[in-house]
């Protein structure tokens, strides 16, 4: 599919306006974190209570949401697991009260809002969990771990088939994509669960592999043509998989997209971050990991004495004339 034919478009002269708006971005989702006092955190890594009924009947997710919702329980998260024949419902609550009193009393008013407004749809089993501060605070640390382990095995992995300031090259863009979707995440208010954890190394694997290809494209064109200049080739590679960047990501993108509009509430926080992230993944494949690599081997490739002089303090420079 030729759609868009080929393109020698100079990306690299408009780097700086790149990195100019992923600032811009960075630092709405910076000070939004800030100004709300932190990433808001839902039952997965807070404290809480997570109640399993099993119903006679298929459970009606909406029905319930709505019985929870007019007996003052209006934020829980309700998901339908297991088979469909056996009717078991996760139901999740945040912590509002101050001890463990409050969780047994919140389990105690969810089953009776569901046995006293279902009576069709009795309750043959049920099992209650409480979420503790030890419980939500070792998942948020095997969360963030997750995340720098897929990142520094990313790093190694680059840096061992292409050279080391590649692999930095990809690990800055993938660490700018999660740092401005986690930015959107609260700017658009929605809370950190497990789904999202899981979304975000989707995110850094869909990146890193888009920039890879690019990365690819250049080393190729670097044995085909060694008296061009590293810009002129990043340029050229990136024009020749332009088409396919973007039909990979377009395609994608569209689905992603169906399923933040039919997922339901339940999966809206992860197809954000895909949504997001798909795009953040494509423009910083193009307009980060590149310029990265260009200052890198422009400033290695620059004299020693040119290196120095950088180095050396205005001040400095100013006494020894």
């Amino acid at each position: 599919m030729d759609f868009i034919g080929d393109t020698s478009i100079d990306w690299l002269k408009y780097r700086w306006y790149f990195i100019a708006f992923s600032l811009i971005v960075a630092s709405i989702g910076v000070l939004d974190i800030a100004r709300k006092g932190g990433l808001r955190y839902g039952i997965d890594f807070s404290e809480g209570t997570i109640v399993y009924p099993r119903f006679e009947k298929t459970p009606q997710i909406e029905e319930i949401r709505r019985v929870l919702s007019n007996a003052g329980i209006g934020e829980a998260v309700i998901q339908r697991y297991d088979r469909e024949e056996m009717n078991l419902v996760m139901i999740r609550v945040e912590r509002r009260g101050d001890d463990t009193v409050e969780l047994d009393a919140t389990a105690t008013r969810i089953l009776d809002a569901l046995r006293n407004n279902l009576p069709d749809n009795e309750l043959v089993d049920v099992s209650t969990e409480i979420v503790g501060p030890v419980v939500g605070e070792t998942l948020r640390r095997q969360a963030r771990n997750a995340t720098l382990f897929a990142m520094g095995a990313m790093l190694l992995y680059i840096g061992f088939r292409f050279e080391p300031i590649y692999g930095v090259g990809a690990t800055v863009a993938v660490f700018h994509d999660v740092v401005l979707t986690l930015g959107l995440v609260s700017v658009f208010n929605h809370e950190i669960s497990l789904n999202i954890i899981a979304a975000f190394l989707f995110l850094v694997g869909y990146s890193v592999n888009d920039t890879i290809v690019i990365f690819d494209r250049v080393r190729e064109n670097r044995q085909l043509a060694r008296r061009t200049s590293l810009r002129e080739i990043m340029n050229l590679s990136i024009n020749q998989t332009l088409r396919r960047t973007i039909l990979t990501s377009g395609l994608t993108f569209f689905a992603v997209v169906a399923l933040y509009a039919l997922g339901g509430e339940v999966l809206r926080g992860f197809s954000f971050v895909l949504v997001t992230g798909i795009i953040i993944g494509t423009y910083s494949s193009i307009a980060i990991a590149s310029p990265i690599v260009l200052w890198w081997r422009r400033y290695r490739d620059r004299p020693a004495s040119q290196r120095r002089k950088a180095k050396t303090k205005p001040e400095e420079r100013a006494a020894r004339v």
